[in-house]
């Protein structure tokens, strides 16, 4: 009797903890004011900032700047013979069509523009996030590393609208070599994000690394548009600008790099000898000339 009235206790105890750590698993599992706010905010700011750039792009630079005398739509008489119509169903045929926002085609290039639109809305996003969790709830951000991040929106953005072109276009003269740039710049500015974070380390092949990347971009694109274009004067205004926008970020992350090198150097506890020096230099030569000729190779 004595056993059984013991045992009928432990089983009471075991099912009051079990039922009290679901409990406090659930309110646990139901996440705060604070939270809802952080993610929000999150949400929000991407958001703004992913719909900002083609607004520029679209809105400002190109039908207030570049092109503002096109002439408006006539949307009462337009037509598109061009236009498959599949997305539309059995509601419209090729041909004569209703006017449309947008067009789109249902092909394999229209699914590969899909794709790399997502690609970039993802990496943007993911990018965001990890830059707000170093500015909230406390700032952990190198500033200068979040400068280059910054100024290397433009190029990225323009690697996407470019990969968006050669695809609804069917345009593939530059696609491998706009394809290397994309990459490279994609490995950059993942160093360059691993970076921002202040706990993390800045250590000489992280900066070397961004050093060779930027160098590369410059002896590639001065050899390819930029002297002819912008030194020599046979480039259109439009050209010059993009060129300028692309070489200018290269240009800072060499310097900004170079320089926390020298600052890392001098605040080495052991002095690097000269063969060190040697070693990262002739490293870091071999590279850059074995990119810039894979570069124009492409």
């Amino acid at each position: 009797m004595y056993k059984a009235h013991r045992t009928h206790a432990g089983n009471n105890r075991l099912q009051n903890y079990i039922e009290t750590r679901l409990t406090d698993l659930h309110y646990h599992g139901i996440p705060g004011f604070k939270r809802i706010k952080h993610n929000f905010s999150l949400f929000i700011i991407s958001i703004f900032f992913m719909s900002l750039l083609p607004f520029v792009h679209i809105a400002i630079i190109y039908k207030l700047i570049w092109v503002p005398d096109k002439a408006e739509v006539d949307r009462s008489g337009c037509s598109c013979s061009c236009f498959d119509t599949v997305f539309r169903g059995s509601y419209e045929n090729p041909g004569v069509v209703l006017y449309k926002h947008i067009y789109f085609n249902s092909t394999w290039q229209t699914f590969k523009i899909w794709i790399a639109t997502l690609f970039f809305i993802l990496l943007t996003y993911e990018s965001i996030k990890y830059l707000y969790h170093q500015f909230w709830p406390q700032i952990h951000i190198r500033w200068n590393m979040f400068a280059l991040y910054v100024i290397n929106i433009y190029p990225h953005y323009y690697s996407w609208w470019s990969i968006f072109n050669y695809y609804n276009e069917d345009f593939y003269v530059y696609f491998n070599h706009h394809i290397y740039f994309l990459l490279t710049e994609l490995l950059a500015t993942g160093i360059v994000l691993n970076m921002c974070n202040s706990r993390n380390e800045m250590s000489h092949w992280k900066m070397l690394g961004i050093i060779i990347i930027s160098m590369i971009h410059i002896l590639v694109s001065s050899v390819d548009q930029f002297i002819m274009h912008v030194i020599y004067g046979h480039g259109t205004n439009f050209q010059n600008v993009r060129n300028i926008a692309l070489m200018v970020p290269d240009i800072l992350h060499v310097i900004i790099c170079a320089r926390e090198i020298v600052k890392l150097h001098k605040n080495a506890d052991s002095v690097l000898s000269v063969n060190n020096y040697k070693e990262e230099f002739g490293v870091t030569f071999v590279l850059i000339g074995l990119g810039t000729l894979f570069g124009k190779l492409l």
